[in-house]
């Protein structure tokens, strides 16, 4: 009997590609973390400064720390994320590979699909994305960045191919 570890290895590596567009969102969803991180890193630094009467070492560093922090989660990790997440949907299973610095690779076999929808943020709306979600008993994975008419396909199709005939 194969191991489940056999049956990845010999299932080709997905291949479909996320859209461009989802560079740029997910840039902007890291601005969401990465202004408050510097922000709250000036705030601090400024009480290191006046607290010791003259600008110490921390002081000077959390901030400057923060904003490389900011600017690799905006201007690195999105095109990282990109360039590794792939998708594929066969008539068997739906193959994921994601992660920006380590990746992971899922095969969720279609009779384990529960059900199947997509979600539109309202960033997401502004690139012309969505992302479907596909839910099973073990939880919910999501194939994020497909442009709203190709994630609209995907889960008219996942949800086809998950439906089992009816038993007499």
């Amino acid at each position: 009997m194969e191991t489940s570890t056999e049956l990845r290895s010999r299932a080709p590596e997905p291949a479909r590609t996320l859209a461009p567009g989802a560079r740029g969102y997910w840039a902007v969803e890291a601005l969401g973390w990465a202004i408050p991180l510097v922000i709250v890193s000036l705030v601090a630094a400024r009480g290191l400064i006046e607290g010791a009467g003259a600008p110490g070492a921390l002081g000077v560093l959390l901030p400057v720390a923060a904003a490389l922090v900011g600017l690799v989660g905006v201007a690195v990790v999105p095109g990282l994320r990109w360039r590794r997440w792939r998708y594929e949907v066969r008539d068997e299973e739906i193959d994921l590979r994601s992660g920006a610095f380590t990746v992971t690779r899922t095969l969720i076999p279609m009779a384990r699909v529960q059900h199947v929808d997509t979600k539109r943020t309202v960033v997401s709306q502004l690139f012309g994305l969505a992302a479907v979600t596909i839910h099973t008993a073990a939880g919910r994975n999501i194939i994020p960045g497909l442009n709203e008419p190709d994630a609209a396909a995907i889960r008219d199709r996942i949800a086809e191919l998950a439906r089992t005939p009816d038993e007499p």
